[in-house]
C-alpha cells in the first residue's frame, strides 16, 4: 500500500486517478483549495491548500507520503486575456515551485520517493507531421513556454526524489476536456474537421492516462519527460471522421481557422495546430495501452460497442 498525495484531485484526471489508487488499496490524500468539498466529492481524506500560487502546501500532508501526483493547473480552454495567461502560468509554475520548496524542507526520512508532475504535449509547440518523442525540443509559443517553465520547476526536485513529467495529450473523456466540448456539435450533425484537419491530435483515452500515471509512480525506470499519448496519433480529420462514425452522424462540415480565431483569439492556436507526439518511453518499457485504437477508444468513452 502506498500513501499518495494528489493535487488537482477534483479534475477529470484527478478523480479517475483517486478512484484507481483507492481501488487497488492505496491511501490517498487530496490537496485542495476547498478540502471539505474535495473530501465530499472524492470520498478520500483531503488537506487544505488554500492558495497554491502564494502558499506552500501543508507540511503535515506531505510528510510520510510515498508519492506526490501534482495535477493542479488553470484550464487553458478559455480566451487568453493577459489575466488568463497569468493564471494559466502561475497555477502551474508557482504551485510547482512552492510544492518543491516544501518537499525540500522535509527531513530525508519523511520525504516521498517520487514526484509525478503533470505536463503537456504543448511543450513541443505547433508542429508539422514529424513524430515527436521525448527528445524533441521545446516550442516557442505561449503554451510551450509555460510548460517548459513548469517542467523546470519540477526538475528542481531532482536529487531529492525521482521526478517524472507526464506530457499528456488530448484526453478522451465524455466528462471533460476537448471531447466533451466537441460532442454537442457532432451530435447535432454539424461537426467536422478544423482548419483543414491536417494537424495531428496527440489523443489518449482517460484509462491510459491513469495507467501511465500509476506506472510513473510504480516503475523506478521512469524519470524525466514521458509522453502520455496513444501509440498512433491521428489527424484532426481522422478524429472527426471516427467521431462521426461512432455517433452515426455526418462529420464533413469544415470549421475554418479564422472563425476559431474570432471566437477564441490566441487560444485557437491549440486547436488549429497540433503535435504528432509519440509515447517512446512508455513503449520502451512495454506499457500496455488499454485503448490503442482511436475508434475503439471513442466507442468505449461514449458507451458504444
Amino acid at each position: 500500500m502506498k500513501k499518495v498525495v494528489i493535487s488537482g484531485a477534483t479534475g477529470t484526471i484527478g478523480r479517475a486517478v483517486c478512484a484507481a489508487l483507492s481501488g487497488r488499496g492505496d491511501q490517498v490524500t487530496a490537496l485542495s483549495r476547498d478540502a471539505a468539498r474535495a473530501q465530499r466529492t472524492l470520498g478520500v481524506p483531503a488537506a487544505q491548500w488554500a492558495d497554491p500560487t502564494s502558499q506552500p502546501p501543508p507540511r503535515e500532508a506531505l510528510a510520510g507520503a510515498d508519492a506526490i501526483i501534482h495535477l493542479l493547473g488553470e484550464s487553458i480552454a478559455q480566451r487568453w486575456t493577459p489575466q488568463a495567461k497569468a493564471r494559466i502560468r502561475d497555477s502551474r509554475v508557482l504551485s510547482t515551485r512552492l510544492l518543491v520548496g516544501a518537499l525540500r524542507e522535509l527531513a530525508p526520512q519523511e520525504r516521498p520517493a517520487v514526484l509525478v508532475c503533470q505536463s503537456a504535449t504543448g511543450f513541443y509547440g505547433p508542429s508539422d507531421d514529424r513524430e515527436l518523442d521525448e527528445r524533441a525540443p521545446a516550442g516557442q509559443d505561449f503554451l510551450a513556454q509555460v510548460v517548459s517553465a513548469w517542467e523546470s520547476e519540477a526538475r528542481a526536485a531532482d536529487g531529492l526524489l525521482r521526478v517524472v513529467n507526464t506530457r499528456t495529450g488530448v484526453v478522451l473523456s465524455a466528462s471533460g476536456g476537448a471531447l466533451a466540448q466537441m460532442l454537442p456539435f457532432f451530435r447535432a450533425g454539424v461537426g467536422g474537421p478544423v482548419a483543414g484537419g491536417r494537424q495531428y491530435v496527440p489523443w489518449i483515452h482517460l484509462d491510459d492516462v491513469v495507467g501511465a500515471l500509476l506506472a510513473a509512480l510504480d516503475d523506478e525506470r521512469l524519470s524525466g519527460p514521458v509522453n502520455v499519448t496513444a501509440p498512433s496519433p491521428a489527424t484532426n480529420r481522422e478524429l472527426s471522421s471516427a467521431l462521426g462514425r461512432v455517433l452515426h452522424r455526418p462529420a464533413v462540415l469544415p470549421v475554418p481557422a479564422f472563425a476559431l480565431r474570432l471566437l477564441y483569439g490566441e487560444m485557437a492556436t491549440i486547436v488549429i495546430t497540433g503535435q504528432r507526439a509519440v509515447p517512446a518511453r512508455l513503449r520502451e518499457l512495454g506499457f500496455d495501452f488499454r485503448h490503442p485504437s482511436l475508434e475503439g477508444a471513442l466507442r468505449d468513452v461514449l458507451g458504444g460497442r
